[in-house]
């Protein structure tokens, strides 16, 4: 894997996990860098954002009226945490878990995130992650627990 998963302990309850990307050789996780670069322009829809992942973990779970689905390709899981028209990529795991990537403004004006080469290139790399981690999870070498605690099979240890 060229990156790690890393649990939100902040977000996280007993009704969701949230977690992040922090790509290897990285000093800052995916979520890290979403807030850095907004925080100047959109700080109320970063309030927002956060406020929506603390209720999600601890009191409604992931639910979809938050998250705007089929952001990726068919099945994958790939959606748009939205407010405003910022938006976040994640990995959506039913309303137990979310992986949390990064994102940016979408204009008005847009129809879809392919318009835009920045906003473009946030998305697909939530896929390409997506893609890597769905198929850790047909390997087992990520499990999901009922509960949205994920467990990562260190085969080699």
């Amino acid at each position: 894997m060229d990156f790690v998963i890393e649990e939100i302990d902040e977000f996280s309850g007993s009704m969701a996990h949230i977690y992040t990307i922090r790509p290897n050789g990285s000093d800052t996780t995916l979520l890290e860098d979403f807030y850095s670069e907004n925080k100047a322009e959109h700080a109320e829809e970063l309030k927002e954002i956060t406020n929506i992942l603390f209720q999600s973990g601890h009191r409604f779970g992931c639910r979809e009226t938050f998250f705007k689905p089929y952001e990726g390709k068919p099945g994958d899981g790939v959606a748009a945490l939205r407010v405003g028209n910022l938006r976040v990529y994640c990995l959506l795991i039913g309303r137990i878990a979310v992986i949390l990537g990064s994102g940016g403004y979408k204009s008005p004006d847009m129809r879809a995130y392919q318009e835009d080469d920045s906003l473009n290139a946030k998305a697909e790399q939530m896929i390409q992650y997506a893609n890597q981690i769905n198929q850790q999870i047909i390997d087992k070498d990520i499990i999901i627990g009922n509960n949205g605690k994920i467990i990562i099979n260190n085969w080699d240890d």
